[in-house]
């Protein structure tokens, strides 16, 4: 670690209440243990377990150059961890595991392409080739083919008669240092003398690779997860960076100030379009490569918000300015590292913050560095965001657990036929549950196929609209302007129409299983009170937590209307007539329409439905053990051992439970 790695610890503040109530949280989940029967403990430590296996996902894109890696080697605290600003470059997908549990003494995990993947890749050109493909772009496929088969030769020549055997493996180690990280996720300049030979031996055939470290000025585990970007060369990383971002609560898109927002690839934008507004963090690096700093970050900021606007993304998006190189000064205590330039900007920014009449410091720097405001909106983002959402889950589940703790104690006090019923509108209990789960079950299963169904319907016909649409802005381009010139379409219009599909999916979704998981819930409980009747006192079941719907990322990945090159200008030339044009370009774009399509359905709308379902399931099955177990209790008769137990403690079970029970409700409150 750095000298100075307290400076890491500026901004854990934002994170105290939800560190605070967790730990809060975790006593009243000992304390509940404590009362519990064998079943109901394995619950409450399954429950502790997830909190204390909480990890917070945050994934790094942007532009090359911009300083991704050169920002996760600071928030780590080792500067020239990760290869930055140098041959060789970042490209491989880096996952920095920070305060998480590992298996034994694993540090470095770098896992290889599949075997099909690789195939993919080498006979289909991977992404690229497929959108080629499908847009007819027969050059671009031999140009495609020829680099595939430059790439194929140097990495057989690297890995030798092990280039097949390593495919679908993975290599770890109980260590890791630069130069071991530099063989698996750097590309190098082979004519570049400087460079290591082993350097990039593995990144041809290297899918990702994992890093794990602990840094105790974190209160939290954390991801970090470094991007090579969204458009290399065969786009086979835009998938890997887009299965990253489906998993992360927060997004930092680094932009290099002399560029901003102005040259940003359009694919990256597309990606962070899709997200939530509190999910994205802009942080514009390299403040300190500008002629006149003080005045050229506000005028940048207008850009940004400008460019934010134009691409329909939330102008409230955090904004933050900063320079990797001034945090790397302050966290090494080496401002000798700044050249004259750098060292003037930070001069030039030390004076208009006010610290004029002050000596130089390294927190004063760390503080123009941006790095703290980085780490206070991260902070917060994932408090509010992942935090908020495991602690309600956490509650929800430990208040349903007491209340099951409860109806147990109370069924075991109670003999046959002194206060448990074992006739349920003429059937048996056990009937009479299996007949409430069956039929829950049923319901879920017809509400997530009729969701399915509608949002499917609703996306299809955006496809229809829109191919509809530019099919009659090509002919209108033509009546007007014949066959000279080319015309093409910009899909962003798809785009809004999906996104508004997979919304509008989303509202349904929560209003129709929240009512769903709410009749479930009062059923059951229904069950519990005609059980135990007013034995039970003050009793409540409460329904399942709707699963999130997640950001619909699918939308951004790139497709073949996206791609400005030659091959619209060829795809033009090659037809003749009005009906050709008309007829092959609503084939192309109807089939890059229901690309995204496909990509929304099994990626994301699959998932939400199937967390419908589980989220229903889990509840009903957890439910039914207990009615069982009461119902098989009364048959046993009262459980003298277990009064003779409870009547040690100085509270009574019910009073511990109705504190605990308390103390959960107005937590959540």
């Amino acid at each position: 670690m750095a000298r100075n790695d307290h400076l890491l610890s500026v901004g854990n503040e934002a994170l105290t209440p939800m560190t605070s109530a967790m730990a809060s949280l975790s006593t009243q989940i000992d304390q509940l243990t404590e009362v519990a029967d064998a079943r109901s403990s394995a619950r409450l430590a399954t429950l502790k377990t997830r909190m204390e296996n909480f990890t917070a996902s945050v994934t790094l894109v942007g532009q090359v150059k911009a300083g991704k890696s050169s920002i996760v080697n600071i928030l780590a605290g080792r500067p020239a961890l990760l290869p930055s600003d140098v041959n060789p470059w970042t490209s491989v997908v880096t996952t920095l595991n920070i305060n998480t549990r590992t298996e034994g003494d694993k540090k470095a995990k770098f896992t290889f392409f599949e075997q099909e993947e690789w195939d993919n890749l080498m006979v289909g050109g991977g992404r690229l080739g497929e959108l080629a493909n499908r847009a007819g772009a027969d050059d671009e496929m031999e140009d495609i083919r020829r680099q595939i088969g430059e790439m194929k030769a140097k990495s057989e020549s690297r890995l030798g008669q092990h280039f097949d055997l390593i495919l679908g493996q993975s290599h770890q180690y109980d260590y890791f240092d630069e130069e071991l990280i530099q063989r698996y996720v750097c590309l190098g300049d082979e004519d570049d003398p400087d460079i290591n030979p082993k350097t990039g031996r593995f990144a041809d055939v290297t899918k990702s690779a994992e890093l794990f470290m602990d840094i105790p000025q974190y209160p939290i585990s954390l991801k970090l997860c470094d991007t090579p970007g969204v458009n290399d060369t065969f786009m086979v990383r835009e998938q890997i960076t887009l299965r990253s971002l489906r998993g992360s609560e927060v997004c930092v898109v680094v932009l290099a100030a002399s560029q901003a927002l102005t040259t940003m690839d359009m694919a990256l934008m597309r990606i962070i379009a899709q997200f939530e507004n509190r999910q994205i963090i802009l942080f514009v690096n390299r403040i300190d490569e500008l002629a006149d700093p003080v005045n050229q970050v506000p005028e940048i900021r207008d850009r940004i918000q400008d460019t934010l606007k134009q691409n329909n993304i939330d102008t409230n998006t955090s904004v933050v300015f900063g320079s990797a190189l001034w945090a790397e000064a302050a966290l090494t205590g080496n401002p000798d590292i700044l050249n004259e330039d750098s060292r003037e900007a930070l001069n030039t920014f030390y004076l208009a913050a006010g610290f004029g009449d002050q000596a130089p410091s390294l927190d004063k720097i760390w503080a123009l560095s941006g790095l703290p405001d980085l780490l206070l909106a991260m902070n917060e983002r994932i408090a509010e965001g992942a935090g908020n959402r495991l602690l309600d889950r956490v509650r929800h589940r430990a208040r349903n657990i007491a209340s099951q703790i409860r109806a147990t104690a109370v069924a075991k006090k109670l003999s046959d036929g002194q206060g448990v019923v074992r006739d349920l509108d003429g059937v048996s209990p056990e009937e009479a549950i299996a007949k409430v789960t069956e039929e829950y079950e049923k319901k879920a299963a017809a509400l997530t196929t009729s969701l399915r169904d509608k949002v499917l319907e609703r996306l299809k016909s955006a496809e229809d609209n829109f191919v509809k649409r530019a099919t009659d802005s090509l002919i209108a381009h033509l009546e007007m302007n014949g066959e000279q010139g080319t015309w093409q379409y910009a899909p962003a219009g798809l785009r809004t129409l999906q996104k508004a599909a997979y919304f509008s999916f989303a509202r349904s979704m929560r209003k129709e299983a929240g009512a769903l998981y709410n009749t479930a819930a009062s059923d059951v409980e229904a069950l519990y009170q005609k059980l135990l009747g007013n034995h039970l006192g003050e009793f409540s079941i409460e329904a399942p937590i709707v699963p999130r719907v997640p950001p619909p990322l699918g939308i951004g990945r790139t497709i073949a209307l996206d791609l400005q090159s030659t091959w619209w200008r060829r795809w033009w030339q090659r037809r003749k007539g009005f009906e050709a044009y008309a007829a092959d370009y609503t084939r192309l774009i109807a089939s890059e329409a229901n690309s995204i399509t496909k990509d929304i359905e099994e990626n994301q709308i699959a998932a939400v439905l199937e967390n419908v379902r589980a989220g229903l399931s889990d509840f009903l099955r957890e439910q039914k053990e207990t009615l069982l177990n009461i119902s098989a209790s009364a048959e046993k008769g009262p459980n003298h051992a277990a009064l003779t137990a409870d009547a040690t403690p100085k509270k009574s079970r019910d009073d511990i439970l109705g504190d605990i029970l308390k103390d959960l409700s107005n937590e959540a409150a």
